[in-house]
C-alpha cells in the first residue's frame, strides 16, 4: 500500500515539474514603468560604428506597434529591424548608420512591460557616428486649424533641400506630436529648415493631400546656436491636386462633365445658348442642351478650385438620341426663420433641376391664418449654377408687438416652379420659427487688435459660422440659439472678406485664425436663453 501512494505521490511530483510557470495573479497592479540599466551605445556617445542598438532593461518586455512609436531620427530608410529578447532590444541598420551623423531615438510607447503595459517615460537616446554630436531643437505645437484644438500623433518633419516637395520626398528630421499637439525635434544640425505636419496615416514619410491633413510654415527656420520653441503649426485638410477634367458624357439631352475634384467656380466663354449648373455637388457640371438632335456646340470652359488651381478646356456637347429615365424634381423650402427684433425674414431654396419659370402669386407667406404676405421679385437673389433662391424679406415691426404672438408659415402652392424638364413643384409649406429675445441669448464681444483687416465669427462646436462681423472693436450678437460657442478671428490679409486657405506649392499659408480662449483654458462656452455674456476680450 505504501510502496502505491509513493508511486502515485512521485506521478504527481513529475507533472508539477512539467507545469508551465506563468505570472502571478492578484496583488497590487504593477505601476512602475521599465528602467533603462544599459545601452549600446551609451547615450551621447560618439564615433559609434556598429550596426544594431541594444538596449537592457530591469524587466521582461513586449513590443508595441515598434515600427511607428519607435522614432529614429534622421530615417535610416526602410532597412531597420526591431527585435526583443526578454529584456533586451535590438535595433539594427542593416544597411549601417550613416557617417558623421547624430541619430536620436525616442521610444513613446514602442516597448512596454509584459505585466501591465508600462512605457519608459521619455526614454529617449543620441549617439553620433562622428567625432561631434549636433545639439540644437525645435519644439513647439501642431492644431487643427479652423477648431483650434491639439491634434495627437502628428508628423512633425524638416527638411534643408531647396528643390524638396513634401508631396514626393522624405525629410531629414521628424518626430510625432504627444495628446497635447506638443512636439521636440533634437539633436539637428544647424543649418536652415523648412518645417511642416501632417497625419502620415500611410507611415510613408509623405503628405498625401488627398486623405492626410497637413500644415507648413512658409518663412525658414534658420536653427545655429539655440533651440527654438514656441512654434504653432496649423493644420487643415486640403487636396491640393490641380483640376482637370475625368470624364465628358452626352445622354439625351444632359451632357455631363465630371472633375476630379470640387471646384469652387466656373465660367463659360463663347456660345452659352444652353443651360448650365452644377451637379449635385462641386465635382460635376450638367449642360442642358435645347437644340435638335445632332446639333453641337462648343464650349470653353475654365474652372478653379478652393487653391486656386485652374483648369481649361475646350470641348462639344450635343443631345444624342439616347433613351434615360428622367431623374424626380426635388426641391425644398429651405429652413426658414424670422428674427422678431429686426423683423427679417430669410430662408434658401434649393432645387435638383435648374428652373426655367416662376410664379410669384403661388410662393406667399401666411400670417395666423388670416393674411397672405406677398413675396415679390425684390424679395429673392438667384444662384442658377447653384440651383438656389435666396428669399430675404422685412415684416412690419409692429407685428411682433401685438399681445398675441403671430404665427408664419411659408407656402408654396402646386406649379409655383418649373423645372428645366418641365416638371413642377407640389403644394407644400414650412412653418417660420420667431426667435424671440427671451428664448435666445446675447454675446458681447470687445477686440483689442492692431490688425486692420479681420472677421469676427461665432461658430458652433461643430464649425457652423452662425455669425460673423469685420472689423469690429466692440459688438454685441444677439438672438444667438442656446447652444455652446466659440469666437474665432480671420486674419483677412487679401481683404476679400473670406478666410482663404492658402497654397504650400506657392508659399502662401493660410490665413491665420485665432480663437478666444477663456479663464478656464477652453475655447468653448455656453449660450443660455434670456442670458447676457460678456464682455469677452479677444485680443491678437
Amino acid at each position: 500500500m505504501r510502496r502505491r501512494l509513493l508511486h502515485i505521490f512521485l506521478i504527481i511530483l513529475l507533472y508539477a515539474g512539467c507545469a508551465t510557470i506563468t505570472n502571478p495573479t492578484g496583488g497590487p497592479k504593477d505601476k512602475r514603468p521599465p528602467i533603462l540599466e544599459s545601452s549600446i551605445p551609451k547615450n551621447k556617445q560618439l564615433n559609434f560604428k556598429e550596426k544594431t542598438v541594444e538596449l537592457t532593461f530591469n524587466e521582461n518586455l513586449k513590443l508595441n506597434n515598434a515600427k511607428e512609436e519607435i522614432i529614429i531620427s534622421p530615417s535610416p530608410g526602410k532597412e531597420i529591424e526591431i527585435k526583443l529578447k526578454q529584456n533586451k532590444v535590438f535595433i539594427t541598420s542593416k544597411n549601417g548608420w550613416k557617417d558623421s551623423t547624430t541619430y536620436s531615438i525616442l521610444f513613446r510607447e514602442g516597448v512596454q512591460d509584459i505585466t501591465e503595459g508600462n512605457s519608459p517615460i521619455n526614454l529617449k537616446i543620441a549617439f553620433s557616428t562622428g567625432p561631434t554630436i549636433d545639439s540644437l531643437s525645435l519644439i513647439g505645437k501642431v492644431t487643427e486649424l479652423l477648431k483650434g484644438i491639439p491634434l495627437e500623433k502628428m508628423t512633425v518633419a524638416i527638411y534643408q533641400q531647396d528643390t524638396f516637395d513634401i508631396f514626393t520626398d522624405q525629410p531629414s528630421y521628424f518626430t510625432k506630436t504627444d495628446k497635447k499637439g506638443r512636439f521636440k525635434i533634437e539633436n539637428i544640425k544647424g543649418a536652415n529648415y523648412k518645417i511642416y505636419a501632417f497625419d502620415d496615416k500611410n507611415k510613408n514619410l509623405k503628405v498625401e493631400s488627398r486623405t492626410e491633413r497637413f500644415g507648413f510654415l512658409a518663412n525658414d527656420i534658420s536653427l545655429r546656436e539655440k533651440k527654438l520653441d514656441s512654434l504653432r503649426i496649423p493644420v487643415l485638410m486640403l487636396d491640393m491636386r490641380p483640376p482637370k477634367i475625368l470624364s465628358i458624357r452626352n445622354i439625351g439631352k444632359i451632357t455631363k462633365l465630371r472633375f476630379n475634384k470640387s471646384v469652387t467656380e466656373y465660367t463659360i466663354n463663347g456660345d452659352t445658348n444652353f443651360v448650365h449648373a452644377f451637379g449635385d455637388n462641386r465635382s460635376e457640371v450638367n449642360f442642358w442642351v435645347q437644340s435638335e438632335i445632332g446639333d453641337s456646340l462648343k464650349i470653353h470652359l475654365d474652372a478653379t478650385d478652393s487653391v486656386d488651381n485652374t483648369v481649361d478646356s475646350t470641348f462639344y456637347i450635343k443631345a444624342t438620341k439616347t433613351k434615360t429615365i428622367k431623374d424626380a424634381f426635388k426641391w425644398s423650402l429651405g429652413k426658414p426663420t424670422v428674427d422678431s427684433e429686426t423683423a427679417k425674414f430669410l430662408t434658401t431654396l434649393s432645387f435638383s433641376k435648374p428652373i426655367t419659370n416662376l410664379n410669384f402669386d403661388s410662393l406667399f407667406i401666411e400670417r395666423d391664418t388670416l393674411e397672405i404676405m406677398p413675396i415679390a421679385k425684390e424679395d429673392i437673389s438667384l444662384n442658377l449654377v447653384d440651383k438656389q433662391i435666396t428669399i430675404a424679406k422685412e415684416f412690419d415691426k409692429k407685428l411682433f408687438k401685438a399681445e398675441k404672438d403671430p404665427v408664419f408659415i411659408l407656402k408654396a402652392n402646386k406649379g409655383f416652379i418649373y423645372s428645366i424638364d418641365n416638371d413642377t413643384s407640389r403644394a407644400s409649406t414650412a412653418p417660420i420659427p420667431i426667435s424671440w429675445p427671451e428664448d435666445t441669448g446675447i454675446l458681447l464681444l470687445e477686440v483689442l487688435t492692431n490688425q486692420k483687416d479681420y472677421i469676427i465669427q461665432i461658430v458652433q462646436n461643430d464649425g457652423t459660422i452662425v455669425r460673423s462681423a469685420k472689423n469690429i472693436s466692440k459688438y454685441t450678437f444677439k438672438n444667438l440659439p442656446a447652444s455652446d460657442y466659440m469666437i474665432r478671428a480671420v486674419i483677412d490679409k487679401n481683404k476679400n472678406d473670406k478666410w482663404d486657405p492658402g497654397n504650400i506649392k506657392k508659399g502662401i499659408e493660410p490665413e491665420r485664425v485665432i480663437f478666444y480662449v477663456g479663464p478656464d483654458r477652453k475655447q468653448s462656452f455656453p449660450i443660455r436663453a434670456n442670458w447676457e455674456l460678456g464682455p469677452l476680450i479677444l485680443k491678437f
